[in-house]
């Protein structure tokens, strides 16, 4: 950098002559800034007002697309502190009794108080030595049908027992303040029920140790069945041989099934016999290819030791073609929105717009090309997975010509294994009756719940039961009846209708006034240098005009609005007739009688909430109370359009994310290039002022050796 030397000597204002020198590349510089902040504000409204159609796309619309969605039920209960009753769309007309015999209970077990008769207490890192416990020794945690063996010694610690526990599918931790384990279901009912079973004395003297071991446990079927097993070879060989064949039977019902599912899949229509799944795949997607991977900015990537790189994409395909026809169609419709902004002539509009529908015609294909063959690649795909699956299930079961299953001789030698195990592990437990005087931990038994509904019986784990439509959770045990009324919920159907109508408006609305705001032309953003010659308030008010107009005529956002507009102007044919809105009395308030920015908001005759349709006939009312089918239908269709249409405007493209109806990609790689762009344009202005300032600093050594000269001679004349 040159030195700055002021005008000490030509008595010019240096700094105020260099900087308006250089005002033309700082203006060059300052413009570029200006643009970028302007892209900036755009992406930051295009951020915003896609959270809310996203929002809108999920929230609001995903439901109305199902038919289920209209079949609502509202219920009332003579006792709701006993039950509580939600009514689906299945559920029956009419009025029933419940009576709530037995809440469902959650398996729990309270260690015994592991203090000492002298008053010792332990913490959580107490090893099992401290607790009275020597050698080593093992359990079974049962809950439900899994079972986890857990392994201890002398040096696990109360804290190591309780990890495995809860790895074992047990809610379990340890009370140091009351001196106890503690270990419960983690859910409520008879199967997720657990017990603690030592496999031999060592693992029964590490639960007494613990506090764990319960009578219940002690009592227990697999104590029982094992030992009896244990004294009778037949009844042993017959456990074995119905454990084989109930997992055999299992494995075959299991393919029986998948065969089933194969067969229906293969029915399809949309089932092709000769492709498979990855050809299928390759046609939607295109071939995978491998290539050196690149950089954001397209450059190769080479790894630490230079070498390139490599990645495996997949490229072309249908997705390519659809991808292409989406770009041809936002081109087209770009072309026609600058020639009606620029005002250009009927025909070269008409032309445009043919070009437009062309484009859009050509998409439409494209993409029911691609979901046809993405349709077939699932259906093969499903085919190829359950047939693989068919012949690991057949690795473990065998079919005489009489039809009877077996297991393999593998399956029937784990069992017996499996068997012999359990049945010496409980022969040593019952022959050793000082085990019961240990037994000091208290459980209680998890249990289904139960119900008697309009006289039937019905159990279920938790206490809760769906039967017939209702869903009913049982709250307390009852002495007498409770009644439940059902009726159909009109008001339920028209309130979701209305909220839907309700977030369509708001949406449309601000998309119509982003659309049309007013011009901001001759507003840019401010510099640094431009803020401080204006108060906040004057900063804030320029900056809120510009940000307002931002998406003004934006044809991304004319196109997703029009888009939306169109699906709700069609007609849906319901029972053989063609429907609109206007039918059930939902319509805009037309051109003229509209609010400015609410041409495209929908209105319900009839809606007491809004003023403008207040005094008209509530058709809508009308026709779910006297025909709920059609507008069911109707009202899923039009759904089902919009969400579609949504979907298409939100799909990924080489220019936008998922679900995005805007070009971020682009808008991003838009906002980088400005970066770049002003930092070049930066060093050449301040390669251009060090230039000036060198000059001036040139001039200003000049004057000053011309003054030391002028005052030598003076002194020589005696001045």
């Amino acid at each position: 950098m040159a030195i700055r030397i002021t005008g000490m000597y030509s008595g010019l204002d240096t700094e105020s002559i260099i900087n308006e020198l250089a005002s033309a590349q700082s203006y060059k510089k300052n413009k570029l800034v200006k643009e970028q902040t302007k892209l900036s504000w755009k992406q930051d409204a295009w951020k915003a007002l896609n959270t809310k159609i996203y929002s809108f796309y999920t929230n609001t619309l995903s439901n109305m697309r199902f038919q289920g969605s209209y079949l609502k039920k509202t219920t009332k209960v003579s006792n709701t502190n006993a039950i509580n009753v939600t009514a689906g769309e299945n559920a029956v007309n009419g009025t029933q009794t419940v009576k709530v015999e037995k809440l469902a209970k959650t398996g729990y077990l309270t260690g015994a108080d592991l203090t000492t008769a002298d008053g010792v207490c332990f913490t959580g890192g107490a090893s099992l030595k401290q607790l009275g416990f020597s050698g080593e020794g093992s359990f079974d945690v049962k809950v439900g049908n899994k079972s986890t063996t857990i392994n201890v010694s002398e040096s696990t610690t109360i804290n190591d027992v309780v990890s495995q526990l809860q790895s074992a599918g047990l809610n379990a931790s340890y009370d140091q303040d009351n001196q106890r384990l503690f270990v419960s279901s983690k859910t409520t009912g008879a199967d997720a029920n657990f017990s603690l079973t030592g496999n031999n004395s060592k693992g029964m003297d590490a639960l007494a140790a613990l506090g764990l071991l319960s009578t219940n446990d002690l009592a227990s079927d697999e104590y029982k069945t094992w030992a009896g097993y244990a004294t009778d070879a037949t009844a042993f060989d017959k456990a074995v041989e119905t454990e084989v064949a109930k997992r055999a039977a299992a494995y075959k019902t299991a393919n029986d099934a998948l065969q089933t599912e194969i067969d229906q899949l293969k029915a399809d229509p949309g089932y092709v016999a000769d492709k498979t799944a990855a050809e299928l795949y390759e046609e939607v997607y295109g071939p995978e290819i491998t290539r050196q991977k690149t950089d954001e900015a397209g450059d190769p990537v080479y790894d630490d030791q230079g070498d390139p790189v490599m990645e495996t994409v997949r490229e072309g395909g249908l997705q390519k073609e659809v991808d292409d026809a989406k770009t041809a169609l936002d081109n087209a419709q770009k072309a026609l929105d600058e020639l009606k902004e620029n005002g250009a002539s009927d025909d070269e509009i008409a032309e445009a717009q043919q070009k437009v529908d062309d484009a859009n015609t050509a998409l439409t294909e494209k993409q029911s090309a691609f979901n046809e063959t993405l349709g077939k690649y699932s259906i093969v795909k499903a085919v190829e997975d359950r047939e693989k699956q068919i012949g690991e299930n057949a690795k473990y079961y065998t079919v005489d010509v009489d039809g009877n299953v077996s297991g393999t001789g593998d399956l029937e030698s784990a069992v017996r294994t499996e068997f012999q195990a359990k049945v010496d592990n409980a022969v040593e437990v019952i022959k050793n009756g000082a085990y019961a005087s240990k037994a000091k931990g208290t459980k209680v038994d998890g249990r289904d719940a139960e119900i008697m509904l309009n006289g039937a019986k019905f159990t279920s784990a938790s206490n809760t039961f769906s039967v017939n439509g209702l869903t009913i959770t049982a709250q307390e045990e009852t002495a007498n009846d409770v009644t439940i009324t059902t009726t159909e919920d009109s008001d339920g159907i028209y309130d979701m209708i209305k909220n839907f109508f309700s977030e369509y408006n708001k949406l449309i609305n601000e998309m119509d006034s982003l659309y049309n705001a007013e011009s901001s032309k001759g507003y840019d953003p401010l510099t640094s240098e431009e803020k401080k010659e204006l108060s906040d308030t004057e900063v804030e008010e320029w900056e809120k005009k510009i940000k307002d107009s931002i998406l003004r005529k934006d044809s991304t956002l004319s196109s997703v609005s029009s888009a939306m507009s169109t699906a709700l102007m069609q007609g849906f044919t319901v029972n053989g007739k063609t429907m609109y809105l206007s039918d059930f009395g939902i319509n805009t308030l037309g051109y003229f009688k509209s609010a400015e920015n609410e041409k495209h908001a929908y209105h319900i005759n009839g809606d007491k909430d809004d003023s403008n349709v207040s005094g008209e006939t509530n058709t809508l009312k009308q026709m779910i109370a006297s025909d709920p089918e059609t507008v069911m239908q109707f009202f899923s269709s039009m759904s089902t359009a919009l969400y579609d249409t949504l979907t298409d405007k939100m799909s990924t493209s080489t220019m936008s994310s998922a679900f995005t109806v805007y070009n971020d990609k682009q808008m991003k790689s838009d906002y980088e290039d400005y970066t770049e762009k002003i930092s070049k344009q930066e060093e050449k202005l301040n390669d251009l002022i060090d230039k000036w300032y060198s000059k001036f600093s040139a001039m200003e050594t000049a004057l000053a050796k011309l003054e030391s000269k002028n005052s030598a001679v003076s002194g020589m004349f005696g001045n």
